[in-house]
Parts: structure tokens; sequence; C-alpha cells
């Protein structure tokens, strides 16, 4: 016999959408994967900074961007970032390590 709570309950349910399994996006899954520098590197950029230098220093970095077939800018993204974060941690005020 079907009672009319029975038959609520299965109206309810019916109306109800399946809950779907999460799935993770894949160009999530590789910035994860990608290096701390790496991922603030893709972060928007906000401001930017003078970076002074002599004409013997804008020389070196131009030869290294031209080797490396990439900007001046690509270049020192790729060698500062990270020796500051080995250096001093990745500025996140829980795994910031006072210079030695």
């Amino acid at each position: 016999m079907v009672t009319k709570r029975k038959a609520e309950d299965f109206i309810e349910a019916g109306e109800k959408s399946p809950e779907l399994p999460k799935v993770k996006d894949p160009v999530e899954s590789y910035i994860e994967g990608l290096p701390a520098w790496k991922q603030r590197n893709l972060e928007p950029k906000r401001r930017g900074t003078q970076f002074r230098c002599s004409d013997s220093q804008i020389a070196l970095l131009q030869v290294a961007a031209l080797d490396q077939e990439m900007s001046i800018q690509k270049v020192l993204e790729r060698i500062v970032w990270p020796a500051l974060e080995e250096r001093y941690g990745t500025g996140e005020t829980t795994d910031v390590v006072s210079p030695t």
C-alpha cells in the first residue's frame, strides 16, 4: 500500500538533481604542479619596479635573452624569483625566512 508520505518522498527524490562528482579543472591541476615562482608568474601583474644596471649588464641580459629566445623580462623572472624564494621563502607570512 502506497501512503501519501511515501508518494511525497518519491516525488521529492525525483525532483532533486543528482549530485555529479566534482571534476578538477585540468588547467588548475597543471598549474598546481608548477613550482611556486611559475605559479606566481601567472598571477595578474600589479606594478613594476626600476632595475638599474650598467651598459655591460644590459648587454649581458640581451645576450642571455637572445640565447634563450625570450624577453629580458622573462630572463629576469626565471633567475630573480627562484633565487629570492630559495633564500627568503615565497613571501607568504607563514614561510618568510629571515636572512642570515
